[in-house]
């Protein structure tokens, strides 16, 4: 072999596909079906749709992939030929700032029940929340936005509300928060990344 010795000489990095950026979660009932694809970006289409937005977090959303697995050995290697994994959740975390009933409800599981009661002679309006250790299914999305512009949704179809709360009621320390956990409950295949690349051409 001759000639000069190669450099070295790295491809280039695409900085323009360095995101950063909030994500909006939505929840809704089990089945809720996504926006069309030329409104998935659109938050009023998706609120039209039967979707809630859960309003201001602390420090954002945070997903996570926990895969569990197991190695294959063999007696004649040292090291594992193959690692399966056995089970795979998602999880969507994060501390709700605004204090309603809803996402206290969400945070407690999703599975209570809101009652109104409208002011009358004697009778103060109300809204009692009535918790359930019930816990119902639903769907969740997180939207960004990706390197074009455009978004870019997770869809998990199917997830419970199975996180531990702790809130903190104090004089001036900070906000009152509810900290919500949503593990993926429904087959690994559903749950998709959804990313638009260009609008329609007509």
């Amino acid at each position: 072999m001759s000639g000069a010795p190669l450099l070295y000489s790295p491809p280039a990095v695409v900085t323009t596909n360095v995101l950063y950026g909030v994500g909006i979660v939505m929840t809704g009932p089990l089945g809720t079906a996504l926006p069309s694809d030329q409104n998935l970006g659109v938050g009023a289409s998706w609120l039209s749709g039967g979707w809630s937005y859960i309003g201001a977090t602390d420090a954002g959303v945070s997903l996570t992939y926990n895969p569990s697995t197991v190695d294959i050995n063999i007696e004649e290697q040292p090291t594992p030929v193959a690692t399966l994994v056995d089970k795979a959740t998602a999880q969507v975390t994060f501390d709700l700032n605004e204090e309603t009933l809803a996402n206290i409800n969400l945070a407690y599981g999703n599975a209570g029940s809101v009652v109104v009661t409208g002011a009358g002679a004697s009778q103060p309006g109300k809204s009692v929340l009535s918790l359930s250790v019930n816990v119902t299914q639903l769907a969740c999305a997180v939207i960004g936005k990706n390197a074009l512009g455009f978004a870019r949704v997770l869809s998990v179809p199917g997830v419970m509300s199975t996180g531990q709360v702790k809130t903190d009621y104090r004089r001036s320390a900070a906000q009152r928060m509810y900290p919500v956990t949503l593990n993926s409950v429904c087959a690994f295949d559903l749950i998709q990344w959804l990313d638009l690349t260009s609008p329609a051409t007509s």
